[in-house]
């Protein structure tokens, strides 16, 4: 029927949905969040107290920071 200009209600397939800006926006920001992680870990690592492990506390009344290597 499609031939003669007429469409049967309910016959189209359905589309498969395609990626937009704004799906393309997110991507970037997870990538930079990541990128942001890593780089921050990296940080916390160079300063942390105890063998580079930056989930160790420090004590408040005694703060102190590592040379680097």
């Amino acid at each position: 029927m499609s031939q003669f200009g007429m469409q049967m209600p309910g016959g189209r397939g359905s589309q498969r949905p395609t990626p937009d800006v704004y799906s393309a926006l997110l991507f970037f920001a997870l990538v930079a969040i990541g990128a942001a992680c890593f780089l921050m870990w990296q940080a916390a690592s160079a300063v942390a107290p105890r063998d580079g492990k930056p989930w160790d506390l420090q004590d408040a009344n005694k703060i102190t920071l590592n040379e680097g290597t």
